[in-house]
């Protein structure tokens, strides 16, 4: 709970910074993405579709860039090719706090992106979200395009900073790197702008 109100307080902090400089679009995001983690001596990963879904905002700082935040709901499976055992279903909510450099209805983004797991199973539906780190750190750059006022296409690569599994012992994936590599397609509606 302490991380949601620290999000929360976050984002509404960005919101009335960003509102000094005259907010432009408030919008929804879809993304399809492949997910898998970084090679590690121990776990084998292969990759997996990942989805996405959730609330985008846009506020403009000048002419040609803006800030960026989103509130996503994120589904993300994660395989290894050698141990089913091992495989992983996690979900997320996932907050991007990007910046934005516009050309026209081209837009290049990019900043950091703070994970807070809420659930993960593995291929039993047993809960392993012990075996998680309650708080991941992402990078996230990308490129897209604004048709008009509304609709928005993209591809974005989210790179992990941090762990997403606890890297040791006492999980059964073992010690290692955990972090995450995703090239994300992302479809966007923005209302207002």
């Amino acid at each position: 709970m302490k991380k949601l109100i620290t999000t929360l307080a976050l984002l509404l902090g960005a919101y009335g910074a960003a509102q000094a400089q005259s907010a432009t679009t408030f919008g929804i995001t879809v993304g399809y993405g492949r997910d898998r983690i970084l090679s590690n001596n121990q776990y084998t990963s292969v990759s997996h579709s990942a989805y996405q879904a959730g609330l985008t905002a846009d506020f403009k700082v000048s002419d040609k860039v803006s800030f960026h935040p989103e509130v996503l709901y994120s589904k993300r499976y994660f395989d290894t090719s050698n141990d089913e055992n091992l495989n992983r279903d996690i979900t997320s909510i996932d907050v991007p706090l990007l910046v934005r450099y516009h050309l026209n209805g081209l837009y290049l983004e990019a900043g950091p992106a703070v994970d807070f797991p809420i659930k993960a199973v593995n291929e039993d539906a047993a809960d392993t979200k012990s075996e998680l780190n309650g708080v991941v750190l992402n990078y996230m750059a990308g490129v897209g395009y604004r048709f008009g006022k509304g609709p928005s296409l993209g591809v974005r690569y989210d790179g992990g900073a941090s762990n997403i599994f606890k890297s040791n012992t006492s999980t059964v994936l073992g010690t290692g790197k955990f972090k995450s590599s995703a090239v994300w397609a992302v479809l966007a509606y923005s209302f207002g702008g």
